[in-house]
């Protein structure tokens, strides 16, 4: 035990005084302060901390012009998308969409993307002469336009129940959800009359109305309104409102009771 105890202390008087043992020491420690040179300052610098930062501007809505020129004075650098997007609310040729967004803090010089609006979106109708009141709105639907009123019209050689025009006509380009018009063929109508609709006024008002037009009063049913009409309002005719009929015809009218 005591030979083990002198090994030891001369081993550390060793340590102490040997120049070998001091060298790596300072070499450590010398690498430990590398270390952290290297993470507090070498790094940073080529990972751009120290590089100079600014807010990037709001360009939403902007003009061209005015958006480049805001980028410019912020120290930033632009880029313009190909491929603009349809907007309903943004005027085309103003800035739709920018990244990185406004607000963001970004290195200065780097490219902000910008995505110009195309404006609303217009679609041109449909030739829908000589189709049917169905294929009529399968058309318009796959236009992106929508089938509005439809209109009875007379005409000598186009029959019955198929289209005439649209109203805006044909070839003309409106917005893409817009209403159209549909005018259908009620045929050949010399010596017939329109019957018009007396939908929500009083049976008691139409019938001098109804006179006037040539026609007769047939079938009255009345039946529970179903939105709180006042008894007596006029719900539904037969035949339908906008058919072309030849005098005296008779007209059914369902009622509020």
């Amino acid at each position: 035990m005591d030979k083990v105890k002198s090994f030891l202390k001369k081993l550390l008087h060793w340590l102490k005084n040997s120049v070998i043992v001091k060298a790596i020491i300072v070499w450590v420690i010398g690498l430990v302060i590398l270390a952290i040179v290297v993470d507090k300052i070498v790094l940073p610098i080529f990972a751009g901390s120290f590089t100079s930062t600014g807010e990037v501007p709001a360009l939403e809505g902007l003009s061209a012009e005015a958006a480049q020129a805001k980028l410019d004075s912020a120290g930033f650098k632009y880029e313009w998308l190909e491929e603009g997007r349809y907007n309903s609310q943004v005027p085309a040729g103003m800035v739709l969409v920018q990244m990185p967004a406004a607000g963001r803090i970004a290195k200065l010089g780097r490219t902000v993307k910008l995505t110009k609006s195309l404006g609303i979106r217009e679609v041109e109708i449909p030739d829908l002469r000589g189709k049917s009141q169905k294929q009529a709105e399968i058309s318009l639907t796959r236009a992106g336009l929508v089938q509005g009123e439809i209109v009875k019209g007379a005409h000598a050689s186009i029959p019955r129940g198929v289209v005439i025009r649209t109203d805006p006509m044909a070839g003309n380009k409106v917005r893409l959800g817009d209403t159209v018009k549909v005018v259908i063929s009620a045929g050949a109508t010399t010596g017939k009359v329109m019957l018009p609709s007396f939908e929500g006024e009083m049976i008691d008002n139409v019938y001098q109305k109804l006179e006037q037009l040539g026609f007769r009063v047939g079938k009255i049913k009345r039946v529970k309104g179903e939105n709180g009409e006042m008894p007596g309002t006029v719900l539904e005719t037969a035949p339908k409102e906008g058919d072309y009929l030849k005098p005296d015809t008779k007209i059914d009218f369902i009622v509020a009771d």
